[in-house]
């Protein structure tokens, strides 16, 4: 047996409370998880305040700080969180890693694509920061697909399976709007990552750059 099969896995979703289809398929199929942030979730917004994946780790009593460290505590330091989330823009599901020592873990999703995020827009602040783990982007916020792939990455890292995968490494921001689309390489040399995020852009962040590994 090896190591990740030792470990407890636990699942979280719905950080960003717009982010609906993992949550609907975790809930509709009986899988435990935790609801990252109840709050945003009812009102179909992406968080109340501030970020909820940018709140972990930080001393603030606004609800998604207050709510970050009750997820923490929820989750034990040997425990392995797998984190799902959906994009605004159409992209093909994707995983994100920030230590290296999961992609072990991120190769038991299924998910072809892995993005060892060198750069990091969470400023050290998001889950997988502070308890080791994955992130999922399962797909798009509505559609179907979305649903289906949160299942198949549940079913497949409580497997033994390690599928292959394929390497990139995002490693600066985006800064000036562009034409630009999710692994496919632009003409500047480089590969758009998180393109074409609503919220990121009104930050004047319009994706990352990557390159294959």
């Amino acid at each position: 047996m090896n190591t990740l099969s030792k470990q407890k896995i636990i699942f979280v979703a719905g950080l960003h409370g717009n982010e609906r289809m993992p949550v609907e398929a975790l809930t509709e199929n009986g899988i435990r998880f935790i609801l990252g942030n109840p709050r945003a979730y009812e009102k179909n917004t992406r968080y109340t305040k501030k970020d909820l994946n940018a709140s972990f780790g930080v001393d603030h009593k606004d609800y998604e700080c207050v709510r970050a460290k009750e997820i923490l505590n929820e989750i034990s330091g040997g425990a392995l969180v797998v984190d799902f989330h959906t994009t605004a823009s159409d992209a093909q599901p994707f995983v994100i890693v920030v230590d290296e020592k999961m992609l072990p873990l991120a190769g038991r999703t299924g998910i072809e694509r892995v993005v060892i995020m060198r750069h990091n827009i969470k400023n050290g602040h998001a889950l997988i920061n502070h308890r080791s783990g994955i992130s999922v982007e399962a797909g798009t916020h509505k559609n179907r697909s979305s649903y289906q792939t949160t299942l198949g990455v549940v079913r497949n890292v409580l497997g033994e399976k390690e599928y292959p995968v394929v390497l990139y490494e995002a490693y600066d921001e985006i800064k000036e709007p562009g034409d630009y689309k999710t692994f496919q390489m632009h003409a500047d040399g480089f590969i758009p990552i998180l393109s074409n995020e609503p919220e990121y852009e009104s930050q004047g962040l319009f994706g990352l750059k990557a390159r294959r590994l």
